[in-house]
């Protein structure tokens, strides 16, 4: 027993000498982010080998959102004395605000054919829940009587954990039970310092996580209270903000195609239960493209684009969808 538990410690020793000596020289066959991490709950995964994200979209630097589009104006500073317009409200003038689907080429040229509303568009490709929700905050008053469309991938909601993605960018925490903005003016220049960590544990534990559920690392339910306390901020405050500026608000969820070909992960209920208690207009990407699948007989596939979002064919359903709803 003793000599099969120094053997072990000697196994345990020569393995993590190997991991540190590789990813301290920076061999791409090991320094993989998802060998060692969760990037729905480490703040290490974004930080252990950084890609930055290329804009397609001409962009500005922004101290509270990192980065917003040339063509929109969204202040640096909430407005807290911003006065209430008496205008009558028009439907006809939309809002847009969210991350990669609402600024997706596909859902802006099908929105576009429609000559009887007009649209500005503040969504951004890589936006979590909280940039997302903080881009509405920072606009609401510049948008008062209009129609007010949010949307955002399930797992947009995740994002709010990190202070560093795809680059630094502002972190929610909660203080005496507010939250407060952390992590700004926005350093988008910031430089991690190397911080070793003990990636023998690390990667069995995340191969554990990962067995344990289904090889599908969104559905662990790792800081799952934390990002509920978000989620029902966020909302509570865009619910009163909307009342206040006499705004429509519709929210639009869409969901990965693993959603749909196996089963959505817990942020579906918990999303959907929500809206339905805050009586917030929803349009739910899942049942629609579930509904047509089942109707047309499509393959589930036939509905994403090799950029994993949703194609044009599904687009159109779901902008069918917000179009009635209006």
């Amino acid at each position: 027993m003793r000599s099969f538990f120094k053997l072990s410690l000697i196994y345990i020793f020569i393995f993590e000498i190997i991991f540190q000596l590789t990813i301290f020289f920076n061999f791409k066959f090991i320094k993989i982010p998802d060998l060692f991490y969760n990037g729905y709950c480490h703040q290490k995964y974004w930080n252990f080998n950084p890609k930055p994200i290329s804009f397609k979209d001409n962009t500005k630097y922004h101290p509270i959102l990192s980065f917003v589009k040339n063509d929109v104006n969204i202040p640096t500073s909430i407005n807290k004395s911003a006065i209430i317009e008496s205008n009558s409200f028009n439907i006809k003038n939309i809002s847009l605000y969210g991350s990669s689907y609402i600024n997706h080429d596909d859902f802006k040229l099908l929105i576009s054919e429609n000559d009887n509303f007009n649209f500005k568009n503040y969504a951004l490709n890589s936006y979590g829940l909280d940039q997302i929700f903080l881009s509405y905050k920072l606009t609401a008053h510049m948008n008062q009587n209009r129609t007010i469309v949010i949307g955002f991938l399930l797992e947009d909601l995740d994002r709010s954990i990190f202070s560093k993605r795809d680059y630094e960018k502002v972190k929610l925490e909660l203080e005496n039970n507010n939250f407060v903005m952390k992590n700004i003016p926005v350093d988008i220049d910031k430089i991690d310092s190397f911080k070793t960590d003990f990636y023998l544990f690390k990667f069995l534990k995340n191969f554990y996580n990962l067995f344990k559920n289904d090889f599908d690392p969104r559905h662990d339910d790792c800081k799952q209270e934390y990002k509920v306390k978000l989620l029902n901020f966020y909302l509570d405050e865009i619910y009163k903000i909307s009342k206040k500026y006499n705004q429509k608000l519709i929210i639009i969820t869409f969901n990965l195609e693993e959603d749909l070909t196996k089963y959505p992960t817990w942020r579906y209920d918990l999303i959907l239960n929500a809206l339905n208690k805050k009586n917030i207009q929803h349009i739910d990407s899942y049942k629609i493209l579930k509904n047509k699948s089942i109707n047309k007989e499509d393959e589930i596939r036939s509905y994403f684009g090799l950029d994993k979002h949703n194609n044009k064919k599904s687009f159109k359903y779901i902008v069918e969808n917000l179009f009635q709803s209006l």
